[in-house]
Formats: C-alpha cells, sequence, structure tokens
C-alpha cells in the first residue's frame, strides 16, 4: 500500500523518539511502524514504552516495520518542509519503502519484529494537570539525579503526592497534588528524563493525566500514551516537609546563583565546598595552598554549615520561577522553597 506522510510531521515523529529511547542502549534505538485503523508508531527505551499517533490518511496494512531512528535522521537533516513537502511510503509484504527526493530508505520485513505494549487493564486515575507543570515539576524533582539512579514518585499518609531524589546531601522535592489513593514508585532516572525530554517536544498547552497500574505507570495524552516500568514499595510514607524552622524569611537568590556559577568555574571538581549561614553569611573552599572564599548578601542569627556541589544547586535554583523564594533553617535542614518546589540542604553543624 502506498502512502504520503508530511516531512513536518515525519521529522516530529523522529525527534520524538531520538528523545525517547535514549543513547543509553543502542538495541532500542528503533520505532515500529503499525496500523491500527489509523498509521501508528511504537518505541521504548527498555523500561518505557511510547505509542503514538501518526497519521490518519494511509492505507491499511498488516506489517509492522522496525526503522532505526538513525537513519531516519539521516534521511531528514538538512531538509526544509516547505522545498520537501511530503515523504511517499510504500508498505509491501517484502518491507518498507521510504523515498525522499533522491533518498531511499528500504526496510525489510522482520517476522519477529514485537511492537512494544502497553498494559492498560486494572489501571486507576490519579490526577491531571497542564503538560508544561507536570514537566516543570518532574523536571526539578530529578534534574539533580545521576544515571543509575531512582527518582521516587509516592504519595504520603497525609494524601499529597510528590517526587522525590537525593543525592550527595541535597534532596530535591516536588509537590503535586492531593489525592486519597496511596502508591510507592521507584522509577528509573533515566527513563524520567527521557519523557521529560520528548514530552518537552509537545504543546505546554497539552493537558496529561497520570494512572497507576499494577507495576507500571502510565501518561496519557492528546495522540500519545506513555507507559514506564516502576518498582513498587508496598510501605505508605509517613513524609512530611519540615516546617519547625529556628529562622524563616524571603531572599533572593540571583546572587547566590551568580557566586555558584562562579565556584563552580574557580575549583576542581571534587573539592569539598561549604555553605555558611551566618551574620556574615559567605561560600568557601580549600586546596593545600588557597582558600577561595565567596561573601554573600545573607544575615542569619544562627551559624549553619552545609557541604554542597555548586553545580547541582545551581541548576536547581535555575528553575524557581521567581528570584524572591522562601529559606527555612533548623538545626538539621535548610529548606529553599517556593510554592511546589522544595530544596532540603543537611546542616552538617550548627551553632548559637
Amino acid at each position: 500500500m502506498e502512502g504520503w506522510i508530511p516531512t513536518k510531521r515525519l521529522k516530529k515523529i523522529t525527534e520524538f523518539a531520538d528523545k525517547f529511547c535514549g543513547t543509553v542502549e543502542p538495541i532500542h534505538r528503533n520505532i515500529y511502524l503499525y496500523f491500527d485503523n489509523v498509521l501508528r508508531v511504537a518505541m521504548t527505551d527498555g523500561c518505557a514504552n511510547a505509542d503514538i499517533f501518526f497519521s490518519k490518511e494511509f492505507f491499511p496494512f498488516k506489517n509492522t516495520y522496525e526503522i532505526p531512528i538513525q537513519h531516519l535522521k539521516g534521511l531528514l537533516k538538512g531538509l526544509k518542509s516547505n522545498s520537501s513537502p511530503f515523504v511517499r511510503m510504500l508498505a509491501l509484504d517484502e518491507g518498507l519503502k521510504i523515498e525522499l527526493d533522491e533518498m531511499i530508505l528500504n526496510i525489510h520485513s522482520n517476522k519477529n519484529s514485537t511492537i512494544p505494549k502497553i498494559n492498560e487493564d486494572k489501571i486507576t486515575f490519579l490526577f491531571e494537570m497542564r503538560l508544561k507543570k507536570f514537566l516543570e515539576l518532574l523536571d526539578f524533582a530529578s534534574v539533580h539525579s545521576y544515571e543509575g539512579e531512582f527518582i521516587h514518585f509516592f504519595s504520603t499518609k497525609n494524601n499529597e503526592i510528590y517526587a522525590l531524589s537525593e543525592n550527595f546531601n541535597i534532596s530535591a522535592i516536588s509537590f503535586f497534588i492531593k489525592n486519597n489513593i496511596h502508591f510507592n514508585r521507584l522509577i528509573p532516572f533515566t527513563t524520567v528524563r527521557h519523557i521529560i525530554k520528548s514530552l518537552s517536544l509537545i504543546s505546554s498547552n497539552e493537558v496529561i493525566k497520570i494512572f497507576l497500574g499494577k507495576d507500571h505507570i502510565i501518561l496519557k495524552g492528546q495522540g500519545f500514551i506513555i507507559s514506564t516500568c516502576s518498582e513498587v514499595k508496598e510501605e505508605v510514607i509517613d513524609f512530611k516537609l519540615p516546617d519547625n524552622f529556628i529562622e524563616n524569611k524571603k531572599i533572593k537568590i540571583s546572587s547566590l546563583k551568580k557566586s555558584l556559577n562562579r565556584i563552580y568555574t574557580s575549583i576542581p571538581q571534587g573539592l569539598p565546598v561549604y555553605m555558611v549561614f551566618s551574620k556574615k553569611s559567605h561560600i568557601v573552599s580549600k586546596d593545600k595552598n588557597s582558600t577561595l572564599t565567596w561573601n554573600l548578601d545573607l544575615n542569619f542569627n544562627h551559624n549553619y554549615l552545609v557541604e554542597i556541589k555548586p553545580r547541582k544547586l545551581r541548576s536547581l535554583l535555575a528553575r524557581f520561577s521567581n528570584d524572591e523564594i522562601n529559606i527555612g533553617l533548623s538545626k538539621k535542614f535548610i529548606a529553599l522553597f517556593d510554592n511546589n518546589k522544595y530544596i532540603l540542604l543537611k546542616v552538617s553543624e550548627y551553632s548559637d
């Protein structure tokens, strides 16, 4: 069967798949083209599966065609949609032929190709929100983690839904919504970042719906559905953000971000860096032969010492919407927060 696909649409699908499948596992860098009432594509990163509407303007066919993402990127590189508005696709028993200008991509049929499936049986609706807001919160809670780590997605005994990650002595926490459904899941960091990067290509005005499956989490939006694996934890978490602060005020973080940026470019990676909140707040780092100090325009009645990773803290602070945020200080934690986003820093030393 022959059909013509808008080049612009194929570019969007390819870009989405490139972000979604990532580069960690080359074996997963394929899209699966198939027909189910409409033309659809499926993909996986090994943990998360995505199924996306491609086009309704295509004749039915029976086969599934497994297409390497890299081939599509090469086919489309440098092309402008207005000069080459359509791509010709010919779906045959022996394979799929894609023609664009003078280029031809032939994909041989593979009877062993398996479409990454999404299980929608017995799923429970959790909540819905604007896609832009959902990605913003998920991004904040995951950006300072590393490959091999997990992002904690859970509800509390107080019926609050959070995403949380911990790295070094920093916790990044996002509050989503209140809901009386209790769950406790761990999602691989790499998959969370794939979801954020790919869904960021979709219109921010979209509404996304979140569902809970037996051992997976489902995200639904207009024209797409994503299912991500998750490790199930049975216990309900008795989690509460700290609020018993010794001191609590609003601060402007623009100067703090500038100082962290300078620190990151001034010292070798791995050198300990300390932030001191006191009447003369400052950031300090020492090596064998020198001491670097950056004064901060912050004043507090007590003394709090925190060891930090400048790049990670700078990255989190950059994700606050406003320059003015809240800071709460206690003997155990320093909290930097605004609306639904929280940074918790563990206090190493405290004194009056």
